[in-house]
């Protein structure tokens, strides 16, 4: 995980407006006053128009971590990833959604993650005799808000896979990179082994279940839903920084990982000058 002192403007990351609407309809839940809530912001009408835009991060964890603390909600990312389906993801949910298995599935997550959420990186990968999708900050985070923000995608994802194979849920282990809230209902949410402390967020899945059949998988809807994915991941800022070119050429070569000086050609230059643009983007090539 990136250093503290290394964490970039938030204000850079813009994520879907509609998960900060859920965020409100959870701060009315718990009875705070939005008034109140968004006192801290310039835009007090931000939530009028906020479902069809999309909103910097900065803003997102601002509203968050205040209404966390007004509250008293520390589990406040179980609330938000609570309210959140398939549907909710826009393109990316719709892509899911017609995938052929959960290997398939959480590929899609893997390659497209940035463009509902570009903090987060995921990776997906066999281990042992499990199938394992894994979640970390490629940005430092507040420890406050990695909780927050870890919480509620661990559950949104476990939503989507039971969403598409109900059967299975029981069969799910779900890995909390931190401790247990207190008092926390978990198991009535989750229904399912969990593991809390392990570092890294993830959620575990026994290989066989991994190339399972999902019925109602639409492969030509799908192929459409990820060609939309990838035009909206080419349009973000990001994906013109030299981490994220490499990160999308090695996800189109799965299995492929050439050395430095491979890469380093890709883009006609030298080892020692992608190294030096790989450090003033806080990465490495090892990392990535």
């Amino acid at each position: 995980m990136p250093e503290k002192h290394d964490l970039p403007s938030m204000d850079t990351f813009q994520i879907p407006g509609q998960y900060l609407y859920v965020l409100s309809e959870c701060v009315d839940d718990f009875r705070i006053e939005r008034k109140q809530w968004l006192a801290s912001i310039d835009d007090g009408a931000i939530l009028d128009t906020c479902a069809e835009t999309f909103v910097s991060f900065s803003l997102f964890q601002r509203l968050a971590l205040r209404a966390a603390k007004m509250s008293n909600n520390p589990a406040l990312g179980f609330s938000v990833g609570q309210r959140l389906t398939l549907a909710s993801h826009g393109v990316l949910g719709y892509a899911i959604m017609h995938c052929s298995n959960l290997l398939d599935a959480a590929t899609i997550i893997e390659k497209y993650i940035s463009i509902r959420m570009p903090l987060i990186r995921c990776e997906a990968l066999f281990q042992e005799n499990e199938f394992v999708i894994r979640f970390e900050e490629h940005s430092a985070l507040l420890d406050e808000m990695r909780i927050l923000l870890l919480d509620g995608l661990l559950l949104t994802v476990k939503t989507s896979i039971t969403q598409l194979l109900p059967s299975i849920q029981d069969r799910l282990t779900i890995c909390f990179p931190s401790t247990a809230h207190n008092n926390f209902p978990y198991k009535s949410l989750f229904g399912c082994k969990l593991l809390f402390n392990c570092g890294i967020a993830s959620i575990r899945i026994p290989q066989e279940l991994a190339t399972k059949d999902i019925s109602g998988a639409n492969i030509p809807a799908r192929q459409e839903a990820e060609s939309l994915c990838k035009n909206e991941r080419d349009r973000q800022p990001d994906c013109h920084s030299y981490s994220n070119k490499i990160q999308n050429k090695l996800l189109e070569q799965p299995g492929f990982f050439p050395n430095l000086e491979v890469v380093a050609s890709w883009f006609n230059i030298t080892q020692r000058t992608l190294h030096r643009r790989l450090l003033s983007e806080n990465t490495s090539y090892k990392l990535i």
